[in-house]
């Protein structure tokens, strides 16, 4: 055998898994409780990530798409779908979603985002040390939920009583809730809680509000809020009652306010959790990481129907005003 025809054996030998690797398709597979269309611009983030990491939907990545319809019940049953298509990794959207992925697989990685404590919920031992197979981005919503009562505070004069709005299927409202009762105790506001299970308890829990003659609402951080977004402005105009939410969607559809981290923002540093599981890092490996900036989101179109003045202290703290 002569040296060149040596060499181009050697060169094909070693192109051909190299071809192999680099045809490789990952399968993500995405889990929530809330359809595609609530959170487009969360996800169209989370996909531009990808590309920015060398992943291109259509040539070496497929995303699975699963979800229950604002259904949290529904979410064992979309979460093993995932497992049985065997998913290189599975995106998961808050905490009862997570919590369905987890049951579902203890081999597949998992990357959350939209958790309020994944610590207290159970779901990694540490945030510096996770461990098993879950690891992502956390949400500080438990903590935020003081800052909503101080902030409508503020701005709704004479407050006296304010209603507390939790999904009672999101197990992380509880802590939330035991947050909002300290920080309203603080500063000497009642507060009643009204519970929703699903997008048809709306209505009723808004009505029951205003009857009860609650002076603004505080949204417990929940995918249902910003699915519902649109529903929920129109239901809080009607009732002439000012809302406070942890997401700044809920802003842009006509709610009041809004303080939280960005949920674009925390989809896309999703990718690069989901980039390094599919290079081989082990989600045990990968500390959860905390928002590092939190934003204020006001809308004065909403104040001046609503008859509020969203005092000057208020307004200069704001990231974003909706005019």
């Amino acid at each position: 055998m002569d040296r060149r025809r040596f060499v181009a054996l050697i060169g094909s030998a070693l192109a051909a898994p190299l071809a192999r690797a680099q045809a490789r398709t990952y399968r993500v597979g995405y889990l929530a409780s809330s359809p595609l269309k609530a959170n487009e611009r969360a996800l169209a983030a989370f996909r531009e990530g990808l590309r920015e990491l060398g992943y291109v939907e259509g040539k070496n990545l497929a995303i699975e798409y699963r979800w229950t319809e604002d259904n949290i019940a529904g979410l064992p049953k979309a979460a093993q779908e995932l497992v049985d298509l065997k998913v290189d990794v599975i995106l998961a959207w808050t905490t009862p979603v997570v919590i369905a992925a987890k049951k579902a697989t203890a081999t597949i990685p998992i990357v959350f985002v939209g958790v309020s404590d994944p610590v207290a919920t159970g779901l990694v031992p540490s945030l510096a040390r996770p461990g098993g197979n879950v690891t992502g981005v956390s949400n500080l919503s438990a903590e935020l939920s003081r800052k909503l009562v101080e902030l409508v505070a503020e701005v709704v004069p004479g407050i006296k009583l304010i209603g507390g709005v939790r999904n009672a299927l999101n197990v992380s409202s509880a802590q939330q809730l035991r947050e909002t009762e300290e920080a309203a105790k603080a500063i000497g506001i009642a507060l009643r809680v009204f519970e929703v299970r699903g997008p048809a308890d709306l209505e009723p829990a808004l009505a029951a509000m205003s009857k009860a003659g609650v002076d603004a609402g505080v949204f417990f951080a929940d995918p249902l809020w910003v699915s519902q977004r649109q529903r929920i402005a129109g239901l809080a105009f009607k009732h002439k009652l000012p809302t406070i939410f942890a997401r700044e969607e809920n802003v842009e559809a006509g709610g009041l306010m809004a303080y939280g981290s960005n949920l674009t923002s925390q989809f896309r540093r999703t990718a690069v959790f989901v980039d390094r599981i599919l290079k081989g890092v082990k989600p045990a490996d990968l500390p959860v990481e905390q928002p590092t900036t939190l934003e204020l989101a006001i809308n004065l179109k909403t104040a001046k129907a609503l008859g509020l003045t969203i005092p000057q202290s208020v307004r200069l703290r704001a990231d974003r005003v909706i005019e």
